[in-house]
């Protein structure tokens, strides 16, 4: 069969012609170069188009026409097919002329369903009916080297007659085009016949194709280059977790691969980094468990619940809740416990998770590019490793990094050093590379330098650019030599970059927020991913097929156009998808960030930092909130800087940086200082001014400088005076502690019944969530102190009761155990020993179970204390020596002129008057200098057993009676 249309433009030929009177192509003859290809042919016809045309006007039906062949024209050439004869109302293409390929027939097959899907709506409602076969076909070439739509065969014939047997909007391939593609893609199929056709002399298979979906691991498999001993050591080594290290493209994940394709007695569960997420807490876990149970975020709890139980795993409902929250779905419930107490959770259920998922499927574990893991997946697979009794098989691979050599501190991990190639594997991996020569062959190996993925991109750059004289220069880089390919993309270059700016995953409506103007780009997609550029997950996401390769994109965008793209895509996203900018602020900011948006860049950074913040995971809090902070500053400079968000950014990286660092920390000093340096100019609500007052009070009352902190309070009130019940509330507690501290307790009762009249738990509530401690809990506590102190046990033992019920109540759990350790004190002042180490006891075991390092550390220097007061002065004074400094090292020194005075009570039991004279002198400087007047009346009395000793009065009293 011969067509009678230009190769080149499409345009009809005259009888005869030698060239085409449209474009000058040379026309050839039909004995000219004639050359066997395997080539999928596509037949479409435009059903229904007579009788279209004897019911509408000539220009209608021409306009109609002209209409099917330009959507037929542009689908065709995005799947990198060509259009080589048009009959009116029927159209015949060719896929794999530019070079021989499986890949070419599933081009033809998603080239035939995306017309048939998109021309009712192009074309007034009409279909068509589209056949495709693949077979060996001659083709016949021009004197230029060109291929032109001369064609024979019998596969001709039959992709003709397999257009007849579809029906209208229907796809029909042959059994020899499913067979050739199979590797690729598994094809969603409506029918499945044997028939003879009209004019074919064997039975042909037939099968209506309605969609398909791509294999995941659909590309070329690597060669396992001189891998195989370190594949026999994954496989087979004594050592049942190893890491495999090296650089990148040295074959890390092609051996991974092959680990995972040969594993006989199970299957394989991956767990891969993304470099774009690598700041979000146990993501590439919870991507993993999704994936392998079927969950999604509508996945009700007691469908995760039936899941875990399938793999032998029981938790409990507070458990399933967790692992709900933890793996995004939307029925997850919350849960009360610190933030602290949910990081441990959550990667105990994990990892506990992922083994039993191991276990039940007898499969592996693989880690990819540790490099990029967070802390958290890193404590996961080190809780994997350190699992007593398992014999599931763990592979990880990294690059170099400090993260991969501090897990191989641990011998439950071997290491596999992976090395270049030598020259004949090199050699070998070219043979599949036959039109190179052997000159050629020789500077590619030379420089890829024993590198697999270099070697690889370098034949392949080789195949498609180097002239025959030679002319042509190698790329110096893995990196170069992608660009240079993907430069060969043409107008798919452009989908190809600004997929990299989403990262080496991402999901392909989100490229369209960044190309909306390009019709075709979901065909697009999917050409590059049956070329291999991009790799697809099961869930309908895409990869790229190297992460140098997606890097090799990005680099390629200039920079202010690479600005441009983070931005729009951002603006996007707050647009399109809310909910995961909220679930996933920092990768928002990181985008504000890259597109050097000062506009949005504090508010989003800001943001991340609270989502950072409230996972417990500080270092990466305080990276946004002092990108935030820095970006303000040098907008601004030389001015001060006057936006709205600094205030609230500058109490957040303080916050962060003392719960990462302790209070003492010089760098925490210099956060405060900016916060203090900024309440003087920085422009703000009241509200934001009141909660940055609050932080800088809270940070001198801890450190002892309770005189220092009655500035703030001035401030607070004022601010309060003319504010509404939330401002009042935020000043008033800060009121109750300085008059508590301050030793005056009139004055705080005062001000906590104030605040009691104002506080309303439907309002302020959550405010413990900004302040980091709830207002009605403080002041409750303080009237504990005060009605102890007056002899009114009950009214302090209520007191106490009803913050604890209030903190239960609002979810406030974390500050149970300052509740606890707070009322010990109390009752220590009022001389109620017994029942005050039960509170500081209780106080210990909740903060130990809650991991709050602090209040762990202060419950043990008040038990101290009463174990002072109950008469052990042999080995308690040196304890709390040693925790009084631990906690002056962190910055906590409220409260030291009585551990001072305490100490000299217990070298006075002891006979040490010297000693103990020089410590009451001490507590009654550090009091009267830092204004703490809480406990002078303690400090009094051992001043007054001290006069009484150096008198010569007889010995003291039983120091349990003593208060």
């Amino acid at each position: 069969m011969q067509a009678m249309n230009c190769m080149s433009c499409g345009e009809p030929l005259h009888e005869n012609a030698r060239f085409c009177s449209f474009c000058g192509t040379e026309v050839v003859t039909a004995d000219d170069n004639p050359e066997l290809r395997i080539l999928t042919i596509q037949f479409i016809d435009l059903v229904g188009s007579t009788a279209f045309a004897n019911s509408n006007e000539l220009e209608a039906y021409d306009d109609s026409i002209a209409a099917f062949h330009q959507q037929v024209n542009e689908t065709v050439e995005t799947y990198r097919g060509h259009v080589l004869q048009r009959y009116g109302d029927g159209v015949l293409s060719c896929f794999g002329l530019d070079h021989d390929g499986e890949d070419s027939a599933l081009s033809a097959i998603a080239s035939g369903l995306s017309i048939a899907k998109a021309m009712p709506e192009r074309v007034s409602g009409l279909q068509v009916r589209v056949g495709i076969d693949t077979g060996q076909i001659m083709c016949r070439v021009g004197q230029q080297g060109a291929l032109f739509p001369q064609l024979t065969g019998l596969y001709v014939n039959r992709a003709a007659r397999l257009q007849e047997q579809a029906k209208p909007g229907g796809v029909m391939i042959s059994g020899q085009t499913r067979s050739f593609l199979s590797r690729l893609a598994k094809l969603e199929e409506a029918s499945h016949d044997i028939k003879k056709l009209k004019g074919i002399d064997q039975p042909v298979e037939l099968i209506e194709v309605t969609g398909f979906h791509f294999r995941e691991d659909h590309t070329d498999a690597d060669a396992l280059l001189e891998r195989d001993k370190e594949l026999a050591l994954l496989q087979e080594g004594a050592q049942r977790a190893h890491a495999l290290i090296g650089p990148a493209g040295i074959g890390k994940t092609v051996l991974l691969n092959a680990f995972s394709r040969n594993r006989q007695d199970g299957g394989v569960i991956r767990i891969d980094a993304r470099a774009n997420l690598q700041q979000t807490a146990l993501f590439p876990v919870i991507e993993s468990i999704q994936r392998t149970l079927g969950l999604t975020e509508t996945s009700t709890q007691a469908d995760l619940a039936a899941q875990l139980r399938a793999i032998g795993l029981t938790v409990t409902d507070q458990d399933a809740s967790v692992m709900a929250g933890t793996l995004g779905l939307q029925s997850a419930s919350p849960v009360l416990l610190t933030p602290e107490q949910l990081q441990s959770l959550r990667i105990d259920l994990t990892s506990r998770t992922l083994g039993a998922l191991a276990q039940s499927r007898n499969a592996a574990l693989t880690f990819d590019d540790l490099h990029w893991f967070d802390d958290d997946t890193i404590a996961v697979l080190r809780a994997l490793l350190g699992e007593e009794g398992s014999a599931t098989r763990v592979v990880v691979t990294s690059r170099p990094s400090e993260k991969i050599d501090a897990l191989l501190t641990s011998n439950q991990i071997e290491a596999v050093h992976l090395s270049p190639l030598s020259d004949a594997a090199a050699q070998n991996a070219l043979a599949s590379y036959p039109e190179l020569d052997d000159t050629k062959r020789k500077s590619i190996i030379e420089a890829a330098e024993g590198n697999p993925l270099f070697l690889s991109a370098l034949a392949t750059h080789a195949r498609q650019f180097w002239k025959d004289d030679g002319a042509q220069q190698l790329p110096q880089t893995i990196e170069a030599t992608f660009q240079a390919i993907l430069n060969s993309f043409g107008p798919l270059r452009d989908v190809i970059q600004c997929a990299s700016v989403l990262g080496r995953v991402f999901l392909p409506e989100r490229v369209a927020h960044l190309l909306p103007d390009r019709p075709n780009l979901e065909d697009e997609l999917r050409v590059l991913t049956i070329r291999g550029i991009f790799n697809p997950y099961a869930d309908g996401g895409l990869f790229f097929d190297h992460v140098l390769l997606r890097d090799a994109a990005y680099e390629m965008i200039p920079g202010k156009r690479r600005r441009k793209l983070h931005k729009a895509f951002a603006d996007a996203m707050q647009t399109h998808d809310p909910a995961y900018c909220a679930a996933f602020p920092h990768l928002l900011a990181d985008h504000r960030i890259a597109a050097r948006d000062h506009d949005q860049m504090p508010a989003t950074c800001m943001a991340a930092g609270i989502h950072m913040l409230m996972a417990v995971n500080f270092d990466q809090s305080m990276t946004y909130l002092d990108q935030a902070r820095a970006d303000m500053e040098d907008q601004a400079a030389p001015e001060k800087v006057t936006r709205p968000e600094y205030l609230p950014v500058l109490s957040l990286l303080a916050s962060a940086t003392v719960q990462r660092m302790g209070f003492s920390h010089p760098i925490v000093l210099e956060r405060y200082q900016l916060l203090e340096d900024a309440i003087a100019f920085a422009e703000g609500t009241d509200r934001q001014r009141m909660t940055a007052l609050y932080g800088l009070f809270a940070h001198r009352i801890i450190n002892g400088r309770v005189h220092e902190s009655a500035e703030y309070v001035d401030m607070m009130r004022q601010l309060a005076q003319n504010g509404d019940d939330e401002l009042k509330v935020i000043w008033l507690v800060n009121e109750t502690a300085y008059a508590l501290y301050a030793g005056e307790f009139d004055k705080a009762a005062k001000a906590s019944a104030q605040l009691k009249a104002f506080y309303r738990t439907k309002d302020h509530g959550r405010l413990f969530l900004e302040l980091g401690a709830d207002p009605l809990a403080s002041v409750l506590s303080a009237d504990a102190h005060v009605a102890s102190r007056m002899g009114n046990l009950d009214g302090a033992l209520e007191a106490m009761a009803q913050a604890q019920e209030h903190l239960d109540e609002i979810g406030a759990i974390a500050q149970i155990p300052w509740i606890h350790i707070f009322g010990g004190q109390a009752l220590l002042a009022g001389g109620h020993l017994e029942l005050a180490v039960q509170e500081v006891e209780a106080g210990i075991e909740i903060a130990d179970a809650q991991k709050a390092q602090y209040w762990s550390l202060m419950g043990r220097v008040w038990l101290t204390i009463l174990l002072i007061y109950q008469g052990d002065t042999s080995e308690a004074p040196a304890a709390l020596e040693i925790l009084t400094q631990k906690a002056s090292n962190i910055g906590a020194d409220l409260n030291a002129p009585f551990y001072t005075a305490t100490l000299a009570k217990a070298h006075l039991a002891n006979g040490d008057l010297e000693t103990a004279q020089a410590l009451i002198e001490r507590a009654e400087h550090l009091s009267e200098t830092c204004g703490e007047h809480e406990w002078d009346h303690s400090i009094r009395d051992i001043r007054t057993e001290l006069t009484r000793l150096q008198s010569g009065e007889s010995a003291p009293p039983d120091l349990k009676t003593q208060s």
